[in-house]
C-alpha cells in the first residue's frame, strides 16, 4: 500500500489533538474513515504510531520519530504545489501597463523583448500616456501599474522610484556648443532653442525649475514629440535640452549630449501602483526587468 498525504495529515491531526473525534472534525472526515487511514499508515510502516488506552491517545516512541518526517514531507509537498502554481501564473495571463512616452520609445522595447522571450504566453497591453493620465489609469484600475513621473500626493497611490532622469543638452556635433565640456542654461541664450509644445509635461518641468532662467530658452521651432525634436537637432537646426532617457531612442551619429548645471534639472520616474494592491506574479517579473534595465543603463 502507498502512503498518501491524506494519511500523513490524519496521523498529525490525531497526534496534535490526542483525540480521534477532534482530529476527524479538523480534517473534515468521519471518525471511522480517520481510523482506517491510521491503520493503513501503521500497516504500511509495520509499526504502531499511536498508543491507545480507554482514556487517552498518545504518540508512540516510533511515532515521535516519524512525526517530524511526516511534517517535513507535508511542508515540502505544499511548497511544491505553491511553486508550480506560481510558475503557471507567470507563464499565462496578461499584463496591462502604461508608460510615459520617453520610456515607451527608449528602453521599453528591449524590456518587452526580453520578457516575451522567457514568457511567450503572457499577453501584454501597453499604452503610452502623459504621467498625469498614466496615474489616472492606475486609479481607475485600467492598468495594473504605470512607469511614469509622480509629483502628486494621492493616498491611493504607491510610488517606487526608479531613476532621477536629468536633463541634458543635445546638439549636432558641428554646433558651437558641442565644443563646450560644461553647459549652463545661460549658454542657450544666443542659440536657437528647439522646444516641445507649450502644454507638454517636459516644458512645464523646465518652467517650474528654471524660474527666470527659462528666458534663456528662445527659438522659432516648436514640436510635439522628442523624435521630431531629435531629428531637427540632427539636421543642426538648433539645440535643445531633453531628459537623459530620451537619448536612448536611437543612436544618431551626428548628435552629442552634455550635462547641464546651474541648476541641475531632473524628473523622478518610477513604478506607480494602486496602494494595497499586489502585483500579479507576471507583472512582478516584468517590473524586476525594468529595474534591472535601469540599473544597467550606464554600463
Amino acid at each position: 500500500m502507498k502512503i498518501t498525504i491524506d494519511d500523513l495529515e490524519a496521523f498529525i491531526a490525531v497526534a496534535d489533538y490526542e483525540s480521534f473525534n477532534q482530529a476527524a472534525n479538523k480534517i473534515g472526515i468521519t471518525q471511522p474513515a480517520l481510523s482506517r487511514r491510521i491503520k493503513k499508515l501503521e500497516d504500511t510502516l509495520g509499526a504502531k504510531l499511536l498508543d491507545r488506552t480507554t482514556r487517552k491517545i498518545s504518540v508512540s516512541i516510533v511515532g515521535e520519530e516519524f512525526i517530524t518526517e511526516a511534517r517535513r514531507m507535508i511542508e515540502e509537498f505544499s511548497k511544491s504545489i505553491d511553486d508550480v502554481q506560481e510558475l503557471i501564473k507567470t507563464r499565462t495571463g496578461s499584463i496591462s501597463l502604461t508608460t510615459n512616452m520617453t520610456i515607451a520609445n527608449s528602453i521599453l522595447p528591449n524590456i518587452v523583448y526580453q520578457f516575451k522571450k522567457k514568457n511567450p504566453n503572457i499577453r501584454l497591453r501597453i499604452s503610452q500616456d502623459s504621467s498625469p493620465e498614466a496615474i489616472k489609469k492606475v486609479l481607475r484600475r485600467e492598468c495594473e501599474f504605470a512607469i511614469a513621473q509622480y509629483s502628486q500626493d494621492d493616498p491611493n497611490i504607491e510610488f517606487e522610484p526608479l531613476i532621477n532622469d536629468s536633463f541634458e543638452m543635445i546638439c549636432n556635433k558641428n554646433h558651437p556648443l558641442a565644443k563646450k565640456k560644461k553647459i549652463q542654461w545661460k549658454d542657450f541664450e544666443s542659440h536657437n532653442f528647439l522646444k516641445l509644445g507649450s502644454n507638454s509635461r517636459t516644458i512645464n518641468i523646465l518652467k517650474n525649475e528654471l524660474g527666470d532662467k527659462i528666458n534663456y530658452l528662445n527659438g522659432d521651432i516648436e514640436v510635439d514629440h522628442f523624435s521630431a525634436l531629435i531629428g531637427l537637432v540632427e539636421k543642426n537646426l538648433g539645440v535643445s535640452a531633453i531628459p537623459s532617457l530620451a537619448k536612448f531612442k536611437r543612436p544618431e551619429n551626428d548628435i552629442i549630449t552634455r550635462p547641464i548645471d546651474n541648476p541641475k534639472v531632473s524628473r523622478m520616474l518610477g513604478i506607480i501602483t494602486y496602494k494595497g494592491r499586489s502585483l500579479s506574479p507576471a507583472s512582478k517579473i516584468f517590473c524586476d526587468l525594468i529595474k534591472e534595465k535601469i540599473r544597467n543603463l550606464g554600463n
